[in-house]
């Protein structure tokens, strides 16, 4: 057989996007969110200097894996998590963040693969919105919701008259201050939508902004509820329309397009995810006390995955 190239999985990216994409500082900001890396970083920051803010470093501890059937041919993966948490402010603030660390493991324990996108809570306005979202058709208008959402406050709302509309944006660089999965390691998109009548079809669309026909892969939708319910869509299954060579390195763009004219699409919570984990389980914490000059705690986990196919040469 022909082995092909997958990227292999980096839990600690995983671990780190979350806790990024899914903090919450409470309303009145008591928790904060600290600076989020991995371990080791590539920008070498130093977490070792008196107030220099509060820190937690992601890192694996052990990857192990199982062969489970009788025939050996599956494999189930178990990677030990550490969460390294360095505070200048006070213990307080210490167990605070661990608190939040821990809240967003349970939440996502069965969604541990996910980096959210855009969940609209950063836009203070429609034209703040508009400096992110766009259309190519001049047929969408596109406006912050602030009265109704699936989750937050806000929401986006795609008004079409006068053709077919649709609404873009670009995906994040890969950086590490803007977590964005390898391009290879993407399989699914998630998000929340409602229509205002009728059962449209929408395309899910990624492709590439600088030659957008020529470079595409749709994937169609049937949103059919007037309340928000969540769709998705998985990039191993048959494409509904597509053009050009796929590279998935070039593709720097997420569009939903083939929107009705005449409709009102409302879309809240996008999710990408990579897949490669099904579980992640909370394991506790602790907090050090041979530091001197700030508070510092450690947090364990792990990532879960079953079932995976041992690749074999025959």
């Amino acid at each position: 057989m022909t082995l092909q190239y997958t990227p292999e999985p980096q839990p600690s990216q995983l671990l780190r996007d979350l806790l990024l994409t899914y903090w919450d500082a409470r309303t009145d900001s008591s928790i904060p969110r600290p600076n989020i890396i991995e371990k080791p970083s590539p920008d070498f920051v130093r977490a070792d200097v008196r107030n220099s803010g509060s820190f937690i470093w992601v890192s694996i501890e052990g990857f192990r894996e199982r062969l489970i059937t009788i025939a050996f041919q599956h494999r189930e993966w178990t990677v030990d998590m550490l969460l390294h948490f360095e505070v200048f402010t006070s213990r307080q603030r210490l167990f605070d963040l661990m608190q939040e660390a821990r809240r967003i493991i349970f939440v996502r324990q069965h969604e541990p693969n996910d980096y959210l996108l855009d969940g609209f809570e950063t836009y203070t306005s429609s034209v703040n919105l508009n400096q992110t979202w766009a259309d190519t058709t001049t047929f969408s208008t596109i406006t912050l919701l602030t009265t109704a959402r699936q989750f937050g406050v806000n929401s986006m709302r795609i008004v079409t008259a006068g053709g077919d509309g649709e609404v873009y944006r670009a995906l994040p660089a890969t950086t590490v201050l803007i977590p964005r999965p390898h391009p290879g390691r993407l399989r699914q998109v998630r998000f929340y939508a409602r229509v205002d009548a009728g059962s449209p079809v929408i395309g899910v669309t990624l492709r590439q902004s600088t030659n957008r026909a020529g470079l595409f892969r749709t994937w169609n939708v049937t949103v059919n509820t007037t309340t928000f319910a969540s769709y998705s869509v998985d990039f191993s299954s048959a494409v509904s329309s597509s053009a050009g060579t796929w590279d998935s390195s070039l593709i720097d763009e997420i569009a939903f397009t083939s929107i009705d004219a005449g409709r009102t699409l409302d879309i809240d919570h996008i999710d990408l995810s990579t897949m490669e984990f099904q579980f992640l389980q909370y394991g506790g914490y602790i907090e050090r006390t041979e530091y001197f000059n700030y508070w510092g705690g450690e947090m364990r986990c792990q990532y879960r995955s079953t079932g995976e196919v041992v690749p074999v040469l025959t």
